[in-house]
This record gives structure tokens, C-alpha cells and sequence, in this order.
């Protein structure tokens, strides 16, 4: 007694973790083996039904594997684009503190150079202050020295005329 079976039958594969493939081949296997053990029939009809729904398995396995590496495919697209991100932004963070530590040295630089120019402008006046002061306290010997020696001297007229 022949038996009509619906060949389109529905299979649905819910996935909780990783491993989904896995189970849809041992529910696969298990389901085969079930239909064949609960569903009497001929030899030739049961050859013909596994023949057919290993075949329905095998595109089966194929549509998940495909779907499976699709969704690998884009979730490694996606974490290469997250890390991109990562790296552009701590490129970014890198960059901007390398640019303010060059523009921290620029302007100790500047800061250093105008220092020394000030110290130099302060040395030259002190050198011309002091040579300033040697001159004038030499000039005040000098004419400390005329006017002294100008007292201690008499005068032309007052020597007695020698001899």
C-alpha cells in the first residue's frame, strides 16, 4: 500500500547560539530516521523517499551553509569596520596630543629665545652701566686729583726765587 507523502514539507531552524548547524544536521538525521521507521512502505518506495529527502536535506544544508557564511561574511565586515573606527580615532587621538606636544615645544622654544634675548639686552646694559660708572668715577679722580694738587701748589708769584 503506497502511501502519498507532501514533498514540500516546511523545515524551520531556530539558532540560539553557534552551533545551529549542528543541530539542524542531527534534526535532519533524526527526522529521516523516524519517517523511515514509523512509515511503512515498500523497499523501492523507501529507497526513493531517502534518495528524495537526501537530497532535500543536502540543499538544505547548502541554503543554511550559504546563509550561515553570508552573516559570517558580514559580521567579519563589520567587526573589520569597528576596528577601522578604533584605529582612526585612536590615530586621531595620537596625532592631536603629537601636536600639541609640538606646539608645546614650539613655544618653549620661542619662550627660550626671547629670554636669552632679554638676558643679552640685560647683560649689554649692565657691561654699558658699568663702564658707564668706571668712566665717570675715573673722571671724578681726575679732576679730584687737579683740584686737590691745585690747593697743595702755590701759586707762580708766591716761590721765593732761589738763588
Amino acid at each position: 500500500m503506497a502511501r502519498d507523502y507532501d514533498d514540500e514539507r516546511l523545515v524551520v531552524v531556530e539558532r540560539d547560539s553557534g552551533s545551529g548547524v549542528g543541530m539542524l544536521l542531527l534534526g535532519l538525521a533524526l527526522g529521516a530516521g523516524a519517517a523511515l521507521l514509523f512509515a511503512p512502505a515498500s523497499g523501492r518506495e523507501t529507497r526513493e523517499r531517502i534518495s528524495r529527502e537526501a537530497r532535500r536535506a543536502g540543499r538544505r544544508v547548502r541554503e543554511v551553509t550559504d546563509e550561515f557564511g553570508e552573516k559570517l561574511a558580514d559580521k567579519a565586515e563589520e567587526a573589520r569596520a569597528a576596528v577601522d573606527r578604533r584605529v582612526d580615532r585612536a590615530k586621531g587621538a595620537v596625532n592631536s596630543r603629537v601636536q600639541a606636544v609640538n606646539d608645546a615645544v614650539d613655544a618653549g622654544r620661542e619662550a627660550a629665545a626671547e629670554a636669552r634675548r632679554d638676558i643679552e639686552r640685560a647683560v649689554a646694559d649692565t657691561k654699558r652701566a658699568y663702564s658707564d660708572a668706571r668712566r665717570a668715577y675715573t673722571d671724578r679722580v681726575r679732576t679730584d686729583d687737579v683740584s686737590t694738587r691745585a690747593r697743595q701748589e702755590p701759586p707762580a708769584d708766591e716761590h721765593p726765587a732761589e738763588g
